[in-house]
């Protein structure tokens, strides 16, 4: 609890004093040069110094006033939380149509470009992922959903450079497609392709998800198809899919040709 509350503290007067402790990470500074930099009274920073003293975020040498390593790591904290916010608050929209516990990371969101479909463009947000794969050098991928008509081109584009591609396929989703002529037509392709790998597994979410060697990225479904796409190139991003994806892919069935016997399809 005193933890909690310490923890409390700091995050109120990181939000209270963010001017002052970002004008001391850029350079030492005296009481007057922080009151004419800031525009503060003298009483205002005699008080915002000693509160800051006194949370050891900076400190006194050759009479300036300087972030200690706990300011800056404070401060670096405090700014991941904000660029989080900042990204949830983009997403708003996306979010609104996923279930209330998707196993969304808010670091995904920090520094997203979200991308929603619209009525006059309604394939606005698809094209999104196929840019993104278009001239990926491997794809990673998870699929609870799919939209049939999308099937084929998804993996055209994706593989026409020699991309190598894994994907993991909800087993209900695999069920439903291998029984539909057209698209039990385009998994047996792919599982001629030597480039791609396909798997099996239950998804425990029901967003879309894929993963470039630089680039990460979700895609939301609703009712009438696609309702938009966030894509992130920040390390945290991929690094957060690419765990995502590992970690399906452990329990996951590698799927063969075989796997299709006694489904038939359009040929």
């Amino acid at each position: 609890m005193i933890r909690d509350e310490t923890s409390a503290q700091l995050s109120r007067l990181l939000v209270r004093r963010s001017s002052f402790v970002r004008a001391l990470a850029e350079r030492p500074r005296d009481k007057r040069g922080l009151a004419d930099d800031l525009d503060a009274s003298r009483s205002t920073v005699d008080r915002v110094v000693r509160d800051l003293l006194d949370a050891g975020l900076v400190e006194r040498a050759d009479g300036l006033y300087r972030l200690t390593c706990v300011g800056r790591c404070a401060l670096g904290a405090y700014d991941e939380c904000l660029d989080s916010l900042r990204g949830v608050k983009a997403a708003q929209d996306l979010l609104s149509m996923l279930p209330t516990d998707a196993p969304l990371d808010p670091a995904f969101l920090a520094g997203a470009s979200v991308h929603t479909s619209t009525p006059d463009i309604p394939d606005s947000a698809i094209r999104e992922l196929f840019s993104s794969v278009e001239s990926a050098e491997r794809v990673y991928g998870v699929a609870p959903v799919a939209l049939v008509g999308q099937l084929r081109p998804f993996y055209e584009t994706a593989t026409e450079g020699g991309t190598v591609v894994e994907m993991i396929i909800a087993d209900e989703l695999f069920d439903r497609l291998a029984a539909a002529p057209d698209s039990h037509a385009v998994i047996l392709d792919q599982l001629r392709h030597d480039s791609v790998t396909l798997y099996r597994a239950e998804v425990p979410f029901r967003f879309g998800l894929w993963v470039t060697e630089s680039e990460a990225g979700i895609v939301v479904y609703t009712d009438t198809g696609v309702g938009g796409v966030a894509r992130n190139d920040t390390e945290a991003a991929v690094e957060w899919a690419t765990e995502q994806f590992e970690a399906l892919r452990e329990n996951a069935e590698r799927l063969t040709l075989d796997s299709l016997d006694g489904v038939p399809d359009d040929g």
